[in-house]
């Protein structure tokens, strides 16, 4: 979980050197949102996987893991919905947290939470 919440901060500081966005504390306020809701992601992908018993195959683990997939999508697409607003306003600071925090919820979604499936994947498949 700990590589995962950094993975997503890594990604993060990639993208605002890539586009030198300046990171003040709105910005900083942002990636612990984004770390906090990622743990929170994960936490329920681990639960969700390992709630109903043995994990003895992938069919199983992919069963378990798309309902937990599901939970989080629709986490990650409300959190997306509430920032657009804050993002689109131009409130001054309250925009780079918006910006970074649906930058940080996508990541998240799109590639650390698959990352962190494989990985669980292997550790509690046989094959």
């Amino acid at each position: 979980m700990i590589l995962t919440a950094l993975a997503e901060v890594y990604a993060l500081l990639g993208f605002a050197a890539l586009v030198n966005y300046p990171i003040d504390l709105a910005v900083v306020a942002g990636f612990i949102a984004v770390v906090g809701t990622g743990v929170d992601d994960l936490i329920i992908i681990a639960d969700e996987v390992m709630s109903e018993g043995d994990v003895n195959s992938r069919t199983v683990f992919d069963s378990r893991f798309r309902r937990a997939f599901w939970v989080i999508g629709a986490a990650a697409a409300t959190t997306i919905i509430a920032m657009s607003p804050l993002m689109v306003l131009g409130l001054g600071d309250l925009s780079g947290f918006a910006i970074f925090t649906i930058l940080g919820v996508l990541i998240g979604v799109l590639i650390t939470r698959p990352a962190y499936g494989d990985i669980l994947r292997t550790l509690l498949t046989d094959r």
